[in-house]
């Protein structure tokens, strides 16, 4: 048995971005415990889908807290190696261009997924 949605309640009315509503949703865990999360969304899908989003970051944080520095480093630094050989061998130098953009995209990426999204913003 996976995780089950058992209970929503609609809690209010966001006071800091309109047309948003917070949802207490209970979870039925694996294990036969339950769990209340508030969730942010413009309707009920959409924040159901937020939560499942933050476990699926979750999980891939567990993952890839465990890759140490240096192996990202050194994924990087072969990264740019290998960029360098493409500018020195072609003449088009937008290889190179379009790369390091690419890397620039991965990296801002990689950098706003983690963020999670439902913090309850209202009552900090």
């Amino acid at each position: 048995m996976k995780q089950k949605v058992i209970n929503v309640t609609y809690r209010k009315d966001s006071q800091t971005f309109p047309k948003w509503m917070k949802y207490e949703i209970e979870i039925l865990n694996e294990d036969g415990t339950t769990q209340t999360i508030p969730a942010y969304g413009k309707d009920l899908q959409d924040a159901l889908s937020r939560v499942v989003t933050q476990k699926r970051v979750k999980t891939i944080e567990k993952h890839t807290e465990k890759v140490p520095m240096a192996v990202w480093l050194l994924l990087w630094f072969t990264y740019l190696g290998i960029l360098s050989i493409g500018w020195m061998e072609t003449q088009n130098h937008w290889i190179f261009v379009g790369g390091m953009l690419g890397a620039v995209a991965v990296i801002l990426s990689l950098n706003w997924f983690p963020r999670l999204k439902n913090v309850d913003i209202d009552n900090k």
